[in-house]
């Protein structure tokens, strides 16, 4: 895998044109070809603004204060939390079409790819539907697909099932994953959903207040239990388990040995039984 990063930060500060104090404070971030990345944070954290700055809308369309550098050498997607804000097409194939034409893409370039994204998304046979005509689940996939268009390196999510019912939740981190097993795509997602990020993610970053408060892979970042719960951070109910279980005794581990699923736990509970000589 190539190492060179597709993104890189480096102290870098924003304040919002009259805003009192800064909305990013000292971040340094660098993102590899192939990272999956969950963010997370308080309401008002500053995970959209961070996110904006990756993209590279702060502060090429944002008034403000920048300090720091910013150096991006990919092709980025972004999907915000409401995907009817960036909706501009009648028909789904219009809104997949509209960043190919800006492009220059060739009218059969952008049929084939349409039909591509739309095969992608799961969303065969929805090319002349309306966009605001489909479910929330729906809305949030052709925005993906719209955001996949151009074959971006690095994709951005905002929130993406925030406003999704179960279902819909499911539907996005499932398309998610397969990007991430079957195309190599770095992904970067902010969300509250830390059942999901713990299973899907490489690494975990939280913010606060604009800085970075951690940086860290997945179970090194949910071996924090106590500046994760100060911060807000939503624990996934196995891991509390895990940390529970090893406070009383009942397990042994450190931060490497942290399950992120189900099945992580009843394979550690099976071996723990094993190692005893327990049958489980």
């Amino acid at each position: 895998m190539n190492d060179q990063p597709l993104l890189a930060l480096k102290q870098v500060e924003w304040r919002y044109e009259g805003g009192q104090k800064p909305a990013l404070n000292n971040i340094n971030l660098s993102l590899k070809p192939g990272e999956v990345v969950g963010l997370v944070g308080a309401s008002g954290a500053g995970k959209t603004t961070l996110l904006l700055t990756m993209a590279g809308f702060i502060p090429d369309n944002y008034a403000g204060y920048f300090a720091g550098t910013r150096r991006i050498s990919a092709e980025i997607g972004m999907v915000f939390q409401d995907p009817e804000t960036q909706f501009i097409g009648l028909t789904v194939e219009e809104e997949i079409a509209f960043s190919l034409e800006n492009k220059g893409y060739s009218d059969q370039a952008i049929e084939q790819r349409i039909e591509e994204v739309l095969r992608l998304v799961r969303l065969e046979g929805f090319a002349k539907r309306s966009p605001f005509e489909l479910s929330g689940g729906e809305k949030q996939r052709v925005a993906i697909a719209s955001a996949l268009a151009t074959s971006p390196q690095l994709l951005l999510l905002d929130e993406p099932t925030s406003e999704l019912d179960p279902r819909g939740a499911r539907e996005v981190f499932t398309l998610l994953r397969q990007l991430k097993q079957e195309h190599e795509m770095a992904i970067v997602v902010s969300s509250h959903a830390t059942e999901e990020l713990a299973q899907f993610c490489d690494r975990m970053l939280l913010v606060s207040a604009g800085s970075m408060i951690y940086d860290l892979p997945v179970r090194p970042f949910f071996a924090e239990v106590e500046g994760l719960a100060r911060h807000g951070v939503l624990i996934p109910e196995m891991i509390r388990l895990y940390h529970w279980l090893r406070e009383q005794g009942i397990l042994q581990g450190d931060e490497t040995s942290i399950p992120l699923s189900v099945e992580e736990m009843v394979r550690m509970y099976q071996e723990m039984g094993a190692r005893a000589g327990v049958r489980t």
